[in-house]
């Protein structure tokens, strides 16, 4: 064998890791998200009433062979391009909404930078000094104990893929001082900023300003290879910082410019900051999380007076019971202060977790970033990594004396362990459900859309429903917008209140809508004629808007799907668990299965049959199959037989 042989060969071998951790990556995805892969969809959170109304636009814009700068559609219009959530420059999204249907590109989008997250993750465990197993283990927990819980928030995942990434150029670019990995510093910052929500990106920024000089300081400090020139090398990654932050100028400066003429102006008068905290009792989520995930706890009720408002989502602390009790050993052995990098990482994941009460948001509100991002509890998302390289850290140094064998037991055990643990708790801790076939596939069936886009003059609707009308491709107010012009806010051009709907408009209101050119209404109940200056269109069911409506509420959602003389199917969805009544009379015969699995009948209100059903898509049956009949039908069925065989010997035996 040649030699060059022997190196080719080798090089197949150091692929080997990352190709485990791609395919591992690929295949949690479909674990946690098998119905999205399958062509499902998200219902829930800001899915129709935010995301999929500015989606939908940038793909027919991008379909008619144009570059949308601006959204005519919500209230007036507005800058797609400074309503930075669109994410009109993200790369993946311009690929995906080119190529893809609306919500298989949402989909395609997310799940993608899943695996991403896990993927980044891993190379940064890898470069730490963790064993391979070890950092498949860091990025399971990174990935799947802060992400999931937060799907129904695009912005989450699309954003905080790429702090390990940024993590992994920049420790790669100290440990060998290459300039590729310093340009991949200004790409992957501009990717993170191109996404749109800055909220994680500047939580990015903030754990580089600590971790590049602390580094290098104790790099210096050992007086290795990593600490020469350590001033250059400082030099060097501040400017790569830069350079990220101006590849994402294009999208930055629109969405300054938007930001000095939003609501958000002066965020701290309209926003209370400690909205979305992190309540320091509710920590003990991380060792006890089957006191809190009920759906009938309401984390707000204990909150004391006048205390900012949080929810499960913001609030959400988790990593699994066997990343926690590594993360004790870890401590305990002191296996922390062994590497002063390991101990970094312990302070920013205790500072992160100390600020997600928002205790020193009375401070914090002076300074740059702190005092624009709201929601102290997201700060658990550096608590969470931190965590994720401890554990990762202290499974390596708890198996390093063991066999091989044993090693890859011990691995298997803790791996799988985390992961049903997380996976578990994803389905407990939710906004959104899943379901097989999303409203946005029916939009070509509603009636309201057909009515509307025959009309030849421009249309402009006025409901109740901010921004999710704009998907029929009509112009819709009032507007549900995170950073807005403010003359959609301001009590002075804004609709009097409240919103003509329960109880007749006022004579302002009717001017309001005239000076702002509404041509059409569109409402729950038929409105009084004689009330409102207008005529009378059409009423009925429609089949997107309804159900879309009821995804949006969210408040859960029933269809049967096929109805029998003797079984009833039912898709059932709901944010919650719930439970599902079946008038029919409980009568004994009647079972029910969920998702094709034996569930308890309960006795309703001592007459009708009841099922209780966990949070997301499910598929309950009902069926009645009495055991009187079935005992009746094989005791007839015996009988029949016997009679047949005594003919049959009386016939053929006769004597």
């Amino acid at each position: 064998m040649k030699s060059s042989d022997v190196i080719v060969s080798n090089r197949w071998v150091g692929l080997l890791p990352i190709t485990v951790s791609v395919t591992v990556a690929v295949g949690l995805t479909y674990v946690f998200w098998n119905a999205l892969w399958a062509g499902g969809g998200l219902i829930g959170g800001d899915t129709y009433t935010y995301f999929f109304p500015q989606k939908v636009y940038l793909a027919e814009r991008l379909a008619a062979g144009e570059f949308p700068l601006w959204n005519a559609l919500v209230g007036h219009g507005y800058p797609l391009i400074g309503e930075s959530q669109t994410a009109v420059l993200s790369p993946f999204n311009l690929v995906c909404y080119s190529l893809f249907d609306v919500n298989t590109a949402y989909n395609v989008v997310q799940l993608l930078h899943y695996g991403l997250a896990f993927v980044f993750t891993w190379l940064y465990a890898r470069r730490f000094g963790v064993s391979a197993s070890g950092s498949l283990l860091a990025a399971l927990i990174f990935t799947y104990a802060w992400f999931p819980f937060r799907i129904s928030l695009e912005w989450a995942i699309t954003t905080g893929a790429w702090l390990p990434a940024a993590l992994w150029c920049v420790e790669s670019f100290l440990q060998t001082r290459w300039w590729r990995y310093a340009i991949g510093v200004s790409v992957v910052l501009a990717l993170q900023l191109l996404a749109g929500h800055f909220n994680l990106a500047f939580l990015t920024h903030l754990t580089l300003a600590v971790y590049v000089p602390a580094r290098l300081w104790f790099a210096k400090e050992d007086r290795d290879a990593v600490g020469s020139s350590s001033s250059r090398g400082l030099s060097l990654c501040i400017a790569a910082i830069f350079c990220g932050f101006a590849l994402a100028a294009v999208q930055l400066l629109p969405t300054w410019e938007l930001k000095t003429n939003s609501q958000r102006a002066r965020v701290w008068e309209r926003h209370d900051p400690g909205y979305g905290h992190t309540p320091v009792w509710y920590w003990s989520q991380v060792v006890a999380p089957w006191m809190w995930y009920d759906a009938d706890i309401d984390i707000n009720r204990n909150l004391p007076e006048g205390s900012p408002a949080t929810n499960d989502i913001e609030a959400h602390l988790y990593f699994g019971i066997i990343p926690v009790l590594l993360l004790v050993y870890v401590v305990a052995t002191r296996t922390i202060f062994d590497d002063r990098r390991l101990l970094l990482w312990g302070l920013i994941g205790l500072a992160s977790l100390l600020y997600t009460p928002g205790w020193f948001l009375p401070i914090t509100q002076y300074l740059p970033g702190f005092s624009f991002f709201i929601g102290p509890g997201r700060y658990s998302f550096l608590t969470t990594f931190a965590v994720a390289i401890l554990t990762a850290t202290g499974f390596d140094r708890l198996v390093e004396s063991r066999s091989v064998t044993l090693q890859r037991v011990l691995f298997a055990g803790v791996f799988l362990g985390t992961l049903f643990d997380l996976l578990w708790v994803a389905g407990k801790v939710t906004n959104v459900a899943i379901v097989p076939e999303p409203a946005l596939a029916q939009i070509n069936e509603s009636e309201v859309r057909r009515i509307l886009q025959a009309e030849s003059r421009p249309v402009r609707l006025f409901c109740r429903g901010a921004n999710l009308p704009t998907l029929l491709g009509v112009a819709s107010t009032p507007v549900y917008l995170g950073i807005g012009p403010a003359a959609y806010f301001d009590p002075a051009t804004a609709m009097p209140n409240p919103l003509p709907f329960d109880e007749p408009p006022s004579a302002e209101q009717i001017e309001w809508l005239r000076r702002t050119g509404v041509t059409h209404m569109l409402s729950f109940t038929r409105l009084d004629e004689t009330v409102w200056p207008m005529s009378f269109v059409w009423v009925g069911h429609d089949a997107f808007l309804n159900r879309a409506w009821e995804n949006a509420n969210n408040d859960g959602e029933l269809r049967v799907t096929s109805s029998r003389a003797n079984e009833i199917v039912i898709e059932a969805s709901s944010q919650a668990d719930g439970r599902i009544v079946l008038t029919d009379l409980a009568y004994p015969g009647w079972s029910a299965t969920i998702d094709e699995k034996p569930a308890e009948s309960i006795v309703v209100d001592d007459m009708y049959c009841g099922v209780d059903v966990p949070s997301w898509w499910h598929e309950v049956t009902w069926a009645y199959q009495p055991g009187s009949f079935r005992w009746g039908l094989i005791i007839s069925a015996v009988t029949l037989l016997f009679l047949a065989g005594v003919a049959h010997v009386r016939f053929w035996h006769y004597s």
